[in-house]
């Protein structure tokens, strides 16, 4: 029996179109799913992306205020030592060298150093003392006639230019002296400098 044109096309239909439009349907199926996974990986890799980089400006930032903290804490220390340098310390020593130029209290002062450091060293040494080589005049003729006879413990007196006021006192022949000019000065600014601090440089309570 011959075929028709009708059989031939319904057997074109059911044996070729609708096998290669299934295999179409498939495939398409197939490529939107991928699609749709390449989609939400590109989405999930986005939002990593976003987080990562949230992080990372959140540390920078961090690291930002660190540094300004720092930077800032460090430029207030600056100007609180230069402020000591020009305030504190000029105003100490202002008051500090009119007492040790005065003859009664550097008498005195030094006759309790020297009876201490005669303890502390032992009499065997010889103790030697600095003073201004600007007050030899002044001082000279005082500290020989009046102060000397004060000493039971063999003394050396030396006026010299390192010394600018006040005086140092050590074990003859050693070179090592206790600074009682400039010393005392950075002593007496090391205990003012707290205060001044607290007063002018008030830290915030944490």
């Amino acid at each position: 029996m011959a075929k028709t044109l009708g059989d031939i096309t319904g057997e074109l239909t059911e044996k070729v179109l609708e096998p290669a439009k299934a295999e179409a349907d498939l495939l398409l199926k197939n490529a939107r799913a991928e699609a749709d996974q390449i989609v939400a990986a590109a989405l999930m890799d986005a939002q990593k992306i976003r987080e990562q980089a949230k992080r990372e400006i959140e540390n920078l930032k961090k690291q930002m205020d660190v540094n300004l903290e720092t930077a800032s804490r460090n430029f207030l220390i600056m100007v609180e030592e230069r402020l000591e340098k020009v305030v504190v310390n000029p105003v100490i020593e202002a008051e500090v060298k009119p007492l040790l130029n005065d003859g009664q209290f550097l008498e005195k002062m030094i006759l309790e150093i020297l009876a201490g450091y005669v303890h502390h060293i032992g009499k065997e040494h010889h103790i030697e003392i600095l003073l201004p080589a600007a007050k030899k005049a002044e001082l000279e003729t005082w500290f020989i006639e009046k102060f000397r006879h004060k000493m039971s413990h063999p003394l050396d007196v030396r006026f010299t230019d390192k010394v600018s006021f006040g005086f140092k006192v050590g074990v003859a022949g050693t070179g090592s002296h206790i600074n009682f000019s400039e010393g005392l000065v950075q002593v007496f600014s090391e205990f003012c400098s707290p205060r001044f601090r607290k007063y002018f440089f008030p830290r915030k309570e944490s």
